[in-house]
């Protein structure tokens, strides 16, 4: 899983990895990002999962499946989007495409598994987004779907719960060791259900920051969504990751936490990294944070 290890993403590429190591591979899975990164994370986990002769839970790149998946013309790959779907108005993918879909997974894949991926999932009408349900929850033999989306909100609550969900960001991510310090007590007490005033009183430090406020707010909330996607996978996501793989805790502390609250805590987090990046006062944003998660 090469495409993804840019500073910011090398932990998803890294649960990535490990998901396809330990061979417990889900049937769905749903990236949130801009087009670029989400596209080549989604064609590197595909092509990873047909490869032949994987190595190091990524494609080897040489054997017959990656080849032809290289030149576009795997026979077990499937792709829609909207220029691709069938049926479709230009602005919406529809039902028939979906259907298609479905009627080409019924057929027996020329390898062990079909995987299909779906770009601009969040186009998708939602009599398609209903559609597809019966596919998450009963896919087709060994079959996988990839969902690529731009956001999470366009999508059924019922399609995101059938997908395992993760959130893809552009640029690096700089790791400031006192703010990861922060974060990483920040999602103690996250797990702890702590109190709204204690989660308050331990971002008091970023709140009074005055050289570059909003610098160390996106650090620490970069770092908290991280301890929190590594929460999803543990102990399979932690064991590269360079912010949880070494925390004695956090094991303990993922004990405490189910899938829901792991969503949750992603969630917050992205929409106070874009409401920082777009602007808002920085301290209504982390108090906003401490709120939600409480």
């Amino acid at each position: 899983m090469s495409s993804a290890e840019t500073s910011r993403n090398s932990a998803v590429a890294a649960q990535l990895r490990s998901l396809l190591n330990s061979g417990r591979l889900v049937h769905a899975f749903l990236f949130v990002g801009t087009k670029d990164i989400r596209l080549q994370t989604g064609n590197d986990l595909a092509r990873a999962i047909l490869c032949e002769t994987p190595e190091d839970g990524g494609a080897c790149g040489t054997c017959p499946s990656c080849r032809k998946f290289d030149h576009g013309n795997h026979e077990d790959f499937l792709y829609l989007d909207l220029e691709t779907a069938p049926g479709s108005a230009k602005t919406q993918i529809g039902v028939d495409a979906v259907e298609h879909l479905q009627e080409q997974l019924k057929l027996k894949p020329f390898g062990k598994r079909h995987v299909v991926l779906i770009e601009e999932a969040h186009l998708l009408n939602t009599a398609a987004q209903n559609k597809l349900l019966k596919t998450l929850e009963e896919p087709a033999g060994d079959s996988v779907l990839i969902l690529l989306a731009e956001k999470k909100d366009a999508l059924l609550p019922t399609v995101v719960s059938r997908c395992s969900t993760y959130f893809l960001e552009d640029g690096g991510f700089e790791a400031d060791e006192a703010i990861v310090a922060v974060a990483r007590d920040f999602f103690r007490l996250f797990a702890e259900k702590s109190l709204f005033y204690h989660k308050r009183d331990c971002v008091k430090s970023i709140l009074e920051e005055k050289n570059d406020p909003r610098g160390k707010a996106l650090c620490f909330l970069q770092a908290f969504q991280l301890l929190s996607r590594d929460a999803l996978l543990s102990p399979y996501g932690a064991q590269n990751s360079p912010l949880s793989a070494d925390w004695a805790l956090f094991g303990e502390l993922c004990d405490k936490i189910d899938q829901q609250a792991a969503d949750r805590a992603i969630s917050a987090a992205d929409a106070a990294i874009r409401s920082v990046r777009a602007g808002y006062n920085t301290g209504y944003t982390l108090k906003k944070l401490c709120l939600d998660l409480t």
